[in-house]
């Protein structure tokens, strides 16, 4: 920042808070919040009643109350004022429980280290804060969205944040400021999870001197579903269109977790043996004796050897079958899934679908008969189909 102007300071300053709203208009759009009130201020009944000042006050679905400030830059004389008006906002209004200041996702690491080390003081109880929080734009919307879903119980939680997770991946690649700083370079531009757009468009390997636009769209309405009725692999089909007016598309499935391995996969013994090699009897066979198995004890050791080696030509298939839905009864080629894209606690990563099937094919990562994956059945489908558990790489 020091390479700025005075002007350039103000417009970089604009820029933030632009994007702090467009993050909170997000929190609103999944119902996280109900209201946002910009440019907060108050004051004491005898002094000036818009003394103090916020650039934003959020009230969630149950009435509490946050204050919301933005800042590009760290520093002391910023901050003491940061939180000179956060003591007396809440003293003068009780309802509000956090005051939160936020730092853009793309600031260096010597800036953000200063932010976080401020933030360890604050939670250590080093230093008295009417802050309460210090936090990057990522974290700000997962500090509202556990929040706000923090009554809800464990699976409906999951599928609620998942679901929305993707939304929010579409909404960072759509955004047209993130377009503009990546074609642009442009110090002043800050971006929506900027961080995040710029690592997924690496992974696409694109041209930035040759894209016009992008969109993005989760829509399950869009994407469709399968022939089979069940739900694709593929959770944004993201649009590139160049400046020659040439159209590409990348598609990408979402995994929103901190567990170690999930459910990635549910079909029926015959499915597997369609998909994987149609005229294999002795694949077909096996497949229908794990099935109506369920687990590897009552399977065998002898017939899970035999399984084992049926499935040994056929794992890089099964592997993109699972992962990218490759193999599978699609309405369209968008249903596949070439890229895979992660998000645990602390970060984002993505993938192409050929990467990862070369990670999960390693030979640290075997499991059940030679295979990535962990063989089951789902609660009360025991004999019905077959269930596959992955190990998360990131």
């Amino acid at each position: 920042m020091s390479q700025f102007s005075n002007s350039d300071k103000q417009e970089h300053g604009k820029n933030a808070k632009k994007v702090l709203a467009e993050i909170l208009l997000e929190c609103k759009k999944y119902s996280y919040i109900k209201e946002i009130i910009k440019e907060y201020r108050c004051g004491y009944a005898e002094y000036d009643n818009a003394q103090f000042y916020c650039n934003f006050a959020i009230i969630f679905q149950d009435s509490t109350k946050w204050i919301v400030n933005i800042t590009t830059s760290f520093r002391s004389d910023r901050v003491k004022g940061n939180q000179w008006d956060s003591y007396n906002i809440k003293k003068i209004d009780p309802a509000i429980s956090k005051s939160v200041l936020v730092y853009p996702d793309d600031l260096s690491q010597n800036d953000k280290d200063a932010f976080i080390a401020h933030n360890l003081k604050i939670i250590n109880k080093i230093h008295y804060s009417a802050i309460d929080e210090i936090v990057s734009q990522k974290e700000l919307f997962e500090l509202i969205e556990n929040y706000a879903n923090g009554q809800l119980a464990v699976g409906i939680k999951k599928d609620v944040q998942g679901n929305n997770f993707e939304l929010y991946i579409s909404s960072i690649l759509a955004n047209g400021e993130n377009l503009k700083k990546w074609i642009t370079a442009d110090p002043k531009l800050v971006g929506m999870h900027y961080d995040v757009f710029e690592k997924i468009l690496r992974c696409f390997a694109l041209d930035k001197k040759t894209v016009a636009k992008i969109s993005a769209t989760a829509d399950k309405s869009v994407i469709g579903t399968l022939q089979t009725s069940g739900s694709p692999k593929t959770d944004i089909i993201v649009t590139v269109l160049a400046l020659n007016n040439e159209v590409k598309l990348f598609t990408i499935s979402c995994k929103k977790t901190s567990a170690k391995s999930v459910s990635v996969h549910q079909y029926t013994a015959d499915a597997f043996a369609d998909v994987l090699d149609k005229s294999n009897e002795n694949l077909r066979s096996l497949l229908r004796k794990f099935q109506e198995a369920g687990n590897l004890r009552d399977f065998g050791i002898d017939n899970a050897e035999l399984l084992k080696n049926e499935l040994r030509p056929h794992l890089k298939k099964l592997v993109r079958w699972v992962i990218g839905g490759y193999g599978g009864s699609v309405r369209d080629n968008r249903q596949f899934a070439d890229y895979i894209l992660i998000s645990d606690e602390n970060n984002i990563h993505i993938h192409t679908l050929e990467e990862y099937t070369e990670m999960l094919l390693r030979p640290e990562n075997e499991s059940h008969f030679g295979t990535p994956f962990q063989w089951t059945f789902a609660s009360g489908r025991k004999g019905k189909d077959i269930q596959l558990k992955c190990k998360i790489l990131r």
